[in-house]
């Protein structure tokens, strides 16, 4: 069997995966807490999800470095750099904004917090209250983080224990800033390291291909927790809010990046949504975009044609600044809570609010919690409760899923423009790759 054909078939798999461990959840859900559902959640299913987790995080860091050193390198001079990073990021900021757009309109349409009854929002409160206050704490560090506290973020007194703790914004700085000397020294001497950090980040690419063979089993491990531990009760109360986030992500997703295949990248977009499938199962299993980064990076390579010197620039700076699902499920639920405690926000507030979300999902994506503490403090800067985040904790994993896969679908997409902007031929590739 060739290499293409491998690849096509464990994507099918993956989804398969996908359904069945989904439909083994429901079952599980259904069936309640008794020891033989708990003892196999606990004792194999769950650790077949965290392996599969903790091995795709375990080459994230060598491969976001190598591969910036290696594809900054290979941009040939400071200038392209510079142009293409500016390219990336407009690209970037325009759809994190339609995302957030998209956010506010079904939330201002719907208006789900309007049904939402003081009972269930008392209830949701004392239930949850020393989860907030955890949450609370972190959210005091957001505003600090942005300025002056992102100097320390981006720039690190040891990037070394920066490496060990994953803090994406310091690595990505000190690999750009890497290859950027790489480009400015003797070639000779340059070409060693280069050589040196491709062969280090074709290593951490194979891995991943090791690890995507058992994807389909252990995605639907990841599944099956995650379903067979949703609370009916509470998914029934917040329903329409439910809705109302899920249908903003599918605009986003079918929507904005239909456009951006149509008239930035000009590919079929039929393609583009099926070649990209092992991407998104692998983000809505395990809701992380830095998990998610090795196999996007093999995707573009080795599905779209995308270069190794633009996917390894585009998909580690996207993994980190890029975050359309974050904004747009932050503005639907600030919006959401304003709505159930009657904090009426006004035109100015929403451009605040707007303003916020922008600034903050992409300046602070390394905060300790993910994006709950960036939401808390976005809706104290509007005098929307803290402490309405309760409303929303016990359905947030079902909902971090799909915002993780908008985020991870923009990162190829940012990539995907990036080669066609370098005059890269992806139809041509795509036939090819058939």
């Amino acid at each position: 069997m060739s290499e293409k054909t491998k690849d096509h078939s464990n994507s099918t798999r993956i989804f398969i995966g996908l359904v069945i461990g989904g439909f083994i959840g429901y079952l599980f859900n259904i069936w309640g807490e008794n020891s033989l559902r708990d003892g196999l959640l606990k004792y194999l299913i769950d650790p077949m999800g965290k392996a599969f987790l903790r091995s795709l995080f375990m080459v994230v860091v060598p491969l976001v470095f190598a591969s910036l050193v290696v594809g900054v390198a290979q941009l040939g001079n400071v200038k392209n750099v510079g142009r293409l990073g500016g390219r990336l990021i407009s690209f970037y900021l325009a759809t994190t904004l339609m995302a957030v757009l998209i956010g506010q309109f079904f939330i201002s349409t719907v208006r789900p917090g309007e049904g939402v009854s003081a009972e269930y929002r008392d209830k949701a409160l004392t239930s949850m209250q020393s989860q907030i206050a955890g949450l609370k704490e972190k959210s005091t560090a957001v505003n600090d983080s942005l300025w002056p506290g992102l100097v320390e973020k981006v720039i690190p007194k040891n990037i070394i224990n920066d490496m060990a703790e994953a803090n994406m914004l310091a690595i990505i700085f000190v690999s750009i800033l890497f290859g950027i000397a790489l480009i400015s020294i003797d070639n000779k001497k340059s070409a060693v390291v280069v050589t040196f950090f491709d062969a280090v980040s074709d290593s951490c690419i194979k891995v991943v291909g090791w690890i995507m063979s058992l994807a389909p089993y252990c995605v639907a491990a990841l599944i099956i927790s995650a379903v067979a531990n949703f609370g009916l009760e509470v998914m029934k109360n917040v329903a329409l809010y439910i809705f109302v986030v899920m249908a903003g992500y599918i605009t986003h997703f079918f929507l904005s990046y239909s456009l951006v295949m149509k008239f930035l990248v000009r590919i079929p977009v039929k393609e583009f949504y099926k070649r990209i499938v092992p991407v998104v199962a692998t983000a809505f299993s395990t809701s992380s975009s830095s998990a998610t980064m090795p196999t996007t990076i093999q995707n573009l390579e080795t599905r779209f044609g995308v270069p190794e010197r633009i996917s390894t620039f585009a998909v580690p700076l996207g993994a980190t600044v890029n975050m359309d699902g974050t904004a747009l499920f932050e503005v639907i639920a600030a919006l959401f809570i304003a709505q159930v405690f009657g904090v009426d926000i006004s035109l100015t507030g929403q451009v605040t609010l707007v303003a916020l979300v922008l600034l903050t999902s992409i300046g602070v994506a390394g905060v300790p919690g993910g994006s709950i503490p960036i939401l808390m403090s976005a809706m104290a800067s509007l005098g929307i409760p803290a402490e309405g985040i309760a409303l929303i904790l016990g359905v947030d994993r079902l909902l971090d899923m799909g915002r993780t896969v908008v985020n991870v679908t923009g990162d190829a997409a940012g990539a995907l423009y990036l080669a066609k902007v370098e005059n890269v031929d992806l139809n041509q590739n795509l036939k090819e790759l058939t």
